[in-house]
């Protein structure tokens, strides 16, 4: 350093901790940007719940995945190599892994026909088919009487089209990201963890794949910890009826997902009907005030002139009373000499 020089203790341009480049990406984004990313990323954490309560229902009920196909395959080369589970299982593993696959090849063929409407087109009769198999099972207790055991070991394959749906619709769709599956999120968090500690740039892209990894992988924890604790304390006699309220709910996440990528009428007429009782909240507002604003002013004229009324009176007493006080300092006076004389 050169002698007399200061040495600077501002911070060095360039160089930002991981709050504060996050503080400044979010105050970059504008307010529309922000509020679709947050839509993403709501659509895709109540698709992640869903998941994750359904894996534990048909783990626990079937002994198998109906929302993701990586463990049914896993189970198909145990059935054909091991001991413990014959031929006929991994014949059961295939059929759900096909039922899967119808369920991706019906959200691809709607939304070819009907474009950015695939998703809820494609899930109607299938949930229809969820729900009606369901309520038979939650109907009766003793479900061998309705469903013969070689009947009931394969009503899976009611339920797992609605996740070739679900997989298809979150992959390919606006999410772009998968929701039934928390490998890939790992691996971007893992990643996420090494540029934040070597202090690496963190790109728009990158930010924003890095909140839906968290957002996925902790819903999908907290829907695996809701299903458990349903089986646990409110089903203790079986599994027949957890399923009920997640068809409804699937179709209303299917609605949102389509609307991610076209809004729908509804909520267009929703939009313009709320500016306009925004709009008219602020007229009658402003008009409010204006009346408020109007009265305050009468209000104080007229205390001006009530105030000038008094004032008036005050001073024409004032002035009575030193007439009488003149006049009977005068008589004073005049009587004075008189009484004199006298």
């Amino acid at each position: 350093l050169a002698k007399g020089s200061r040495v600077s203790t501002a911070p060095i341009q360039g160089i930002r901790t991981p709050a504060a480049s996050l503080r400044r990406f979010c105050c970059a984004m504008s307010a529309p940007e922000k509020w679709t990313e947050v839509k993403h990323r709501l659509v895709a954490c109540m698709f992640s719940f869903i998941c994750g309560y359904v894996d534990v229902v048909s783990v626990t009920r079937w002994k198998c995945f109906a929302t993701m196909m990586t463990g049914n395959v896993v189970f198909i080369g145990r059935a054909l190599i091991g001991q413990e589970i014959s031929n006929a299982m991994a014949k059961y593993y295939l059929a759900v892994i096909f039922a899967f696959f119808i369920g991706v090849v019906s959200y691809s063929y709607a939304e070819h026909r009907w474009p950015d409407r695939g998703a809820s087109r494609a899930a109607r009769p299938i949930l229809a088919i969820w729900l009606v198999m369901e309520a038979l099972l939650f109907y009766d207790s003793r479900i061998q009487d309705i469903f013969p055991m070689e009947l009931y070991h394969w009503t899976p394959l009611a339920f797992a089209p609605a996740f070739g749906v679900l997989s298809g619709a979150s992959a390919g769709g606006r999410l772009a990201t998968p929701t039934n599956l928390v490998t890939g999120h790992l691996v971007t968090i893992s990643n996420a963890v090494v540029k934040a500690c070597t202090k690496q740039k963190w790109g728009h892209a990158f930010k924003i794949k890095t909140l839906m990894s968290c957002s996925v992988l902790a819903s999908t924890f907290a829907g695996a910890l809701t299903g458990a604790g349903v089986l646990k304390y409110m089903l203790a006699d079986g599994t027949h009826g957890a399923l009920l309220p997640i068809g409804p709910l699937l179709m209303i996440c299917f609605w949102l997902n389509d609307n991610l990528a076209k809004p729908r009428s509804l909520l267009k007429k929703m939009k313009k009907l709320r500016k306009q009782l925004k709009g008219s909240s602020e007229a009658r507002a402003s008009a409010t005030s204006t009346d408020a604003h109007g009265v305050g002013l009468a209000v104080e004229h007229q205390v001006y002139i009530d105030g000038s009324i008094d004032l008036t009176e005050d001073s024409s007493e004032s002035e009575e009373e030193e007439e009488e006080n003149q006049e009977q300092h005068w008589e004073h006076e005049q009587d004075g000499p008189r009484l004199a004389a006298v």
